[in-house]
């Protein structure tokens, strides 16, 4: 990870997000952008965008970093394909603010893309407890490396600890119900986490592992956090289609909606 791009547009929660933006290119030694694309040209709009970059930039350089602020005009994600492909940006960052922008970045982008949802603003970017939630199939075809080394880059920088979740959902319908010695038990539902544990270990960390009963994956996901009081959800994902899927499923609505902590959305520019 070497160059690193972060959406800006003057707001409060966009300037929260980026401080994760901060954090990341501290840990990786990289670049860090940060992109202003101003679709609002008022004088007010312009004025909270210049001061929201100036404080970023402060921080920035208090960390040490190679900062630079950039302002275009245009469309918000076309303006971003082009200055990553441009640029050679390696990991591009936003804030999620809706389900159509999230859409079309993960769709367009064409290196990794990272999402960032920040539950509460006023605090600062370095969470202590890290939930992983893994779900089936997710790192089929790619992306398992990339994830793995962005988790262990942040784990590492915070000293966090890694809790990989994977949530079991009970046999509710009738028809539902396997046949006698067919259903998983916990440590071969366990044993799924094995290949993320794996690509940890290797790079330095001892991740956690908890599997546990529950209903929806959305609320079951979001009651696990607020419990073991987690300060960042991390979800990856093995590439575009398969997260456009699981994006307009109520599970990842509801962690954008309910998430008790702040979130991250991963996507992988290998798969």
């Amino acid at each position: 990870m070497q160059k690193i791009v972060m959406s800006v547009d003057g707001s409060f929660a966009a300037e929260s997000g980026a401080r994760y933006a901060l954090a990341l290119a501290k840990a990786a030694g990289a670049e860090l952008d940060l992109l202003f694309v101003a679709t609002d040209q008022s004088a007010g709009a312009m004025k909270r965008a210049e001061e929201s970059l100036r404080r970023l930039l402060r921080q920035a350089h208090t960390l040490g970093l190679k900062a630079r602020s950039v302002t275009e005009i245009g469309d918000p994600v076309r303006v971003m394909r082009d200055y990553v492909a441009r640029e050679g940006i390696t990991l591009a960052m936003a804030p999620v603010s809706g389900p159509e922008a999230a859409h079309r970045l993960l769709r367009e982008i064409p290196c990794a893309m990272l999402l960032v949802r920040v539950v509460h603003p006023g605090r600062m970017a370095s969470p202590h407890e890290i939930l992983v939630p893994v779900y089936g199939g997710e790192f089929e075809g790619g992306g398992l490396d990339a994830a793995a080394d962005l988790l262990a880059t942040l784990g590492t920088y915070w000293q966090a600890r890694v809790v990989l979740f994977q949530l079991r959902q009970p046999l509710t319908r009738l028809f539902d119900r396997r046949r006698f010695g067919e259903e998983e038990t916990p440590e071969q539902a366990e044993r799924k986490l094995s290949p993320l544990v794996a690509a940890l270990s290797g790079r330095g960390l001892a991740p956690g592992t908890r599997v546990s009963w529950g209903g929806r994956h959305g609320p079951g996901i979001t009651a696990e956090a607020a419990a073991r009081r987690h300060d960042l959800i991390f979800l990856a994902t093995k590439g575009p289609k398969r997260f456009l899927q699981w994006l307009r499923t109520e599970t990842v609505d509801h962690l954008v909606r309910k998430s008790p902590c702040d979130l991250m959305l991963f996507r992988s520019a290998a798969a």
